[in-house]
């Protein structure tokens, strides 16, 4: 999970390209993500990037969250699509 903790004037988006989408930084809001489908396998679609701040000052804070601590909650699948 990534929190903004700061508002920026111009720039600074987080992009998920192979997704085709991009979320703006605003103070407060959170973007969550898995980078592993179900089945184990890369989520190739979690590929992420922060776009240059143009105006303003960007910060931001990491939440990782391991996979295996919540092997209950979102039990693998053998479907190579998920």
């Amino acid at each position: 999970m990534y929190n903004q903790l700061s508002d920026v004037t111009a720039g600074g988006r987080t992009s998920f390209p192979n997704a085709g989408v991009s979320a703006p930084p605003v103070r407060g809001s959170a973007v969550f993500w898995y980078n592993t489908k179900l089945n184990g396998q890369p989520n190739h679609q979690s590929l992420h990037g922060g776009c240059p701040v143009l105006m303003g000052e960007k910060w931001v804070a990491n939440k990782w969250i391991r996979e295996n601590a919540n092997f209950l909650r979102r039990p693998c699948t053998t479907d190579n699509n998920q």
